[in-house]
């Protein structure tokens, strides 16, 4: 796939490989936290795409979580980055929730975007 050659190929550079190293950072506190949100009930599974996938390339999903109510299952698609990306990736997919992320944000702030992002989809 042309696209993912082009994204390794933007890593080789300084910027490139720091902003990727940067968004590995935030994949892993979200992981982390759905992780924490699993094991307390507030969702009933998730999976992480993979990085270069077809799901991360194309679509921006970065997770895919399972959400029970009391009505029905649900499979939300999510999407990881940063304030700076965040229009970038509502204009490119404007259908996947964006969860900003940044190295200061607490467990409990993420959280709540987390749950707002599930519930927002939802409705």
């Amino acid at each position: 796939m042309l696209i993912r050659e082009e994204i390794k190929k933007q890593r080789e550079s300084p910027e490139g490989l720091m902003s990727y190293k940067t968004g590995k950072r935030r994949e892993q506190k979200m992981a982390d936290i759905l992780q924490e949100m699993e094991k307390n009930g507030l969702i009933r599974d998730f999976q992480p795409t993979g990085d270069l996938s077809f799901q991360d390339v194309v679509e921006g999903i970065d997770f895919f979580v399972v959400y029970v109510d009391d009505k029905s299952y649900r499979f939300i698609p999510l999407s990881v980055t940063g304030e700076r990306w965040m229009e970038k990736h509502r204009n490119r997919h404007p259908e996947i929730p964006v969860i900003d992320i940044a190295e200061s944000d607490t467990t409990a702030s993420v959280k709540n975007k987390i749950m707002e992002a599930i519930k927002n989809k939802g409705s």
